[in-house]
C-alpha cells in the first residue's frame, strides 16, 4: 500500500501531523519518542507492522508536539496539553471514541488520556512503558532471576545523553540498546540515523526527553476504568520489564502479557506480530495466518566489490555512500510502485506488480548509482510468488530472481527469458548472455542483459 497522506490537526496554536489508513475498528496509535510519520514508512521493518495493523483496523498515527513533522513547543507541555493533542487528532478524523495503543512514553500518555477522557477510550494497550514515580519503590517486587540489568531514571537519562553524541550521524548506540535484534544490520542502522535527523535536532530531542522525564500521572494507574492490556518485552534494556509487571498488577483488571525478545521498539523484532496480534485480539478482532499467491516481478540488487571499497574508504565515508545508496534505491522503488521486502546486506530485494515497471526501476537505479560512483549487479524474474501476511515473499520466482542476479556480470542488469518474453515489443533491449544452469532449478535458462533502447528481435 502507498504511504498515507500527511494531514494536520490543530491543538491550540500548534499543528500536529497525522495519518489515517486501514479499515475496521478504530485504533489511535500514540508513538514513542523518535518518530516522523512520513519517514517511518520508508523502511520495511517499520512499514510491515503498520500495514499489518491496517489490514485489521482503521489506524491513526501522529507525531507528538515537538517531534517529527509536528510544530515545536516554546515551553514544556503539561500532560493535560498532551491529552488535548490526542483529542485534537481524534476530532480531526471525526472520532468520538477509539481503541488506544501507546508505545514507550506513548503508553504513559495513553494511560493519562484514558483516565482523563474515559468516554473517548474503548480499550487501552500499553507496550514497553513505565509507571508514575510514586510506584517506583515497588519495582524490586517485580524483578525476577534472568531479567536484564535495570537502569534507574538517572541511568536512562545518561544513556540517552550518550546516544545524543552521535545523533543523526551514527545510530549504532541506539540500535544496540533499543533494537538489539538488528545489531549488524547496517542498512537498518543507517536508516535509523536518518529517522533521528527527521525526528528532531539534537537539542529538540533533548527538550522532548527532559519533558518526558518529568511525566507524572500520579495515581492514574489505580483510576483506570477502561479495559486495559499491558504488554512488555522481557529483555527490554531501556524500560525494564519489571515496570510492565508493576503496571499489570496496579491497574484494576489489567491483562498483562510478557513477550520474548529484547527490543524496546517492538516493530523491529522478529516476533513483532505477537504484539500486533495481541492488540488486534484485545480490541475484539480475529487473527488468521494467511499466505496468498499473486503475480510479481522480483528484483535483486547487490553492490559490486563492496567489501574492498568499504575497507579502502573507511567506515565513516562508506556509511555516507551507503546512506546515499539506500535513499536513492528506496526512493526509486517507491516511485515505480514497488515495495522493498528486505535488505540483503549490500543490496535489496524488492517486488513489483508488473515486469515493465520493475525493469524501468532497475535501469534507473543502476544508472543513478553509477552516477554516485557505485556499480551494482541486478537480476529480475517474474512469476507467481507467495506473499505472507507479514509482507515476506517466497517461491520459485524469488529463487530464480536471486540466481539471475548471482550470474549477472558486474555493472549489468540481467533478466530471465520469462521477463524478456513479457516485454517483447517494448523499448527495452535484451542482449543474449547464453544459457545457464541455475542452482536449485531444473534445466537450462537463457539469460539476457537489460538496457534501454530499441527492442531486440529473436
Amino acid at each position: 500500500m502507498p504511504a498515507p497522506e500527511i494531514r494536520y490537526a490543530r491543538s491550540g496554536d500548534l499543528r500536529l501531523a497525522y495519518q489515517q489508513w486501514g479499515s475496521g475498528p478504530r485504533l489511535m496509535l500514540i508513538p514513542d519518542l523518535i518518530s516522523n510519520v512520513e519517514v517511518i514508512w520508508e523502511h520495511e521493518l517499520y512499514r510491515r507492522s503498520l500495514e499489518y495493523l491496517g489490514k485489521h483496523m482503521t489506524c491513526v498515527l501522529f507525531d507528538k508536539r515537538g517531534i517529527g513533522m509536528s510544530d515545536r513547543f516554546e515551553r514544556a507541555p503539561t500532560l493535560d496539553e498532551r491529552n488535548a493533542d490526542v483529542c485534537a487528532v481524534m476530532d480531526a478524523v471525526g472520532w468520538d471514541r477509539s481503541h488506544v495503543m501507546g508505545q514507550s512514553e506513548g503508553g504513559a500518555m495513553g494511560l493519562s488520556f484514558a483516565v482523563d477522557h474515559p468516554e473517548r477510550v474503548e480499550t487501552l494497550t500499553m507496550v514497553n512503558t513505565f509507571a508514575p514515580p510514586r510506584y517506583i519503590p515497588r519495582v524490586p517486587e517485580f524483578i525476577r532471576d534472568g531479567d536484564p540489568p535495570i537502569l534507574d531514571r538517572n541511568g536512562i537519562y545518561e544513556h540517552f545523553m550518550g546516544i545524543l553524541e552521535t545523533w543523526g550521524e551514527d545510530a549504532t548506540a541506539l540500535v544496540e540498546w533499543s533494537m538489539p535484534s538488528q545489531i549488524g544490520n547496517e542498512s537498518f542502522t543507517r536508516w535509523v540515523s536518518r529517522l533521528q535527523r527527521f525526528a528532531a535536532s539534537p537539542n529538540d530531542f533533548k527538550r522532548q526527553l527532559d519533558n518526558i522525564m518529568e511525566f507524572d500521572a500520579e495515581d492514574a494507574p489505580e483510576r483506570v476504568s477502561v479495559p486495559t492490556q499491558v504488554m512488555h518485552v522481557a529483555g527490554d534494556k531501556e524500560l525494564h520489564v519489571s515496570l510492565g509487571r508493576l503496571l499489570g498488577d496496579v491497574i484494576p483488571g489489567a491483562k498483562y502479557v510478557e513477550i520474548e525478545g529484547a527490543d524496546h521498539f517492538f516493530w523491529t523484532m522478529p516476533n513483532w506480530r505477537e504484539i500486533c496480534d495481541g492488540i488486534i485480539r484485545f480490541t475484539g478482532g480475529k487473527v488468521e495466518r494467511t499466505t496468498e499467491r499473486r503475480f510479481g516481478a522480483v528484483l535483486f540488487t547487490d553492490i559490486v566489490d563492496s567489501t574492498r571499497r568499504s575497507a579502502s574508504m573507511g567506515d565513516t565515508a562508506w556509511r555516507d555512500v551507503m546512506d546515499g545508496h539506500d535513499r536513492t534505491a528506496r526512493g526509486l522503488i517507491d516511485r515505480h510502485g514497488g515495495r522493498v521486502v528486505e535488505s540483503t546486506g549490500d543490496g535489496l530485494l524488492s517486488v513489483f506488480d508488473a515486469p515493465s515497471t520493475c525493469v524501468e526501476c532497475g535501469l534507473e537505479l543502476r544508472d543513478a548509482l553509477r552516477g554516485m560512483g557505485l556499480e551494482i549487479r541486478a537480476g529480475v524474474h517474474a512469476g507467481e510468488v507467495e506473499v505472507r501476511d507479514d509482507g515476506r515473499i517466497s517461491g520459485i520466482a524469488v529463487n530464480l530472481a536471486a540466481r539471475v542476479e548471482q550470474h549477472a556480470t558486474d555493472g549489468e542488469f540481467w533478466a530471465s527469458s520469462t521477463v524478456r518474453e513479457m516485454l517483447l515489443g517494448g523499448s527495452t533491449r535484451f542482449e543474449d548472455r547464453g544459457e545457464f544452469g541455475l542452482k536449485g532449478v531444473e534445466g537450462q535458462w537463457r539469460l539476457f542483459a537489460v538496457s534501454g533502447g530499441q527492442a531486440s528481435g529473436w
